[in-house]
């Protein structure tokens, strides 16, 4: 069996669902993505100016790196259940545990396989902490393509997929890219409800509800929570309208499938939580992460707002 093969059907026993090569040859997406930082669309994200020419050319940095497996893992849960009032909604990434702790436990197994069993030497795992323009890379690799909502699409699993990714030492034979199928398709840009999607494959940070609840550190902007949207930590309108999400397959990872409680949750039930309830509720989620002042920043301007109407 060829080394290729083997990592592959390696990752697929770990449970991932997706997996592809490609190697780190600049980024087809420089002029497009200068631009958006340019014109201040990354918001306060200022890591991605910083690393900016190292995401766009990685082998400045991972000079040694000669190819990369991206691996994808479906995270969808199946169909929730309709909010009753007073209820609210949390993305779905983070009713479950923290995929940067499963991914990377399974990316640590990949990576100590392909180096006991192939001539790698030398391998570096990512998910979504590196200076790696993973869906672009994903892309590359044919585990799917951009999407207008920029977010990575695939045939099997729609978007709901969390990436990864190990460079090796090695070369391999890279895959054939995805080809975009989003076609005449605008239905994330009519649907977000701030219009944060400005156009086809460009998302302006400040007006998207999933960067102001997660990782804005400051004051929430004085639309939040805009009209019609229940998502309190952040937002997946974009992703429940896309046709490619309708025959969406349940994951086999136990480990993000939903917290009871964090489905649906009352927002006076939340409004009312101490900061030990907290940690006990969201204990390894991405909420947690995210810490106790900026969800209770959220409650707040949530409740305020539902006050007032």
């Amino acid at each position: 069996m060829d080394t290729k093969t083997l990592i592959k059907e390696k990752a697929r026993e770990i449970g991932f669902d997706l997996v592809g090569i490609t190697v780190l040859s600049p980024s087809k997406y420089r002029e497009m993505y200068e631009n958006w930082l340019k014109h201040g669309m990354h918001a306060d994200m200022d890591y991605l100016k910083r690393t900016n020419e190292v995401r766009l050319s990685p082998l400045l940095k991972f000079s040694w790196a000669k190819s990369i497996v991206m691996v994808g893992v479906n995270y969808y849960q199946g169909p929730l259940p309709d909010l009753k009032k007073g209820e609210v909604r949390i993305s779905r990434y983070a009713i479950a545990r923290d995929y940067h702790l499963v991914l990377t436990e399974m990316l640590k197994e990949l990576s100590f396989f392909i180096t006991s069993k192939t001539k790698s030497r030398r391998t570096k795992y990512y998910t979504d902490t590196g200076p790696i323009m993973e869906k672009e890379l994903a892309e590359r690799a044919g585990l799917g393509w951009i999407g207008k909502n920029t977010l990575l699409i695939t045939e099997e699993f729609g978007s709901w997929v969390f990436l990864g990714e190990i460079l090796l030492d090695i070369v391999l034979k890279p895959d054939k890219p995805s080809i975009d199928r989003c076609g005449d398709c605008k239905l994330c840009l009519d649907s977000c409800p701030t219009n944060a999607i400005i156009k086809p494959h460009c998302l302006n940070a400040n007006l998207c509800t999933s960067y102001q609840t997660t990782e804005n550190q400051r004051d929430l902007p004085d639309w939040f929570p805009s009209m019609g949207n229940p998502f309190i930590f952040g937002c997946d309108i974009c992703q429940e309208v896309c046709p490619f999400n309708r025959n969406a397959k349940i994951t086999n990872i136990k480990d993000f499938l939903p917290q009871k409680p964090l489905i649906n949750p009352n927002i006076e039930y939340l409004d009312r939580l101490s900061r030990d309830k907290f940690k006990s509720i969201f204990r390894e989620t991405p909420i947690e992460w995210a810490g106790w002042d900026i969800f209770t920043r959220n409650i707040r301007a949530f409740s305020k707002k539902a006050k007032r109407a």
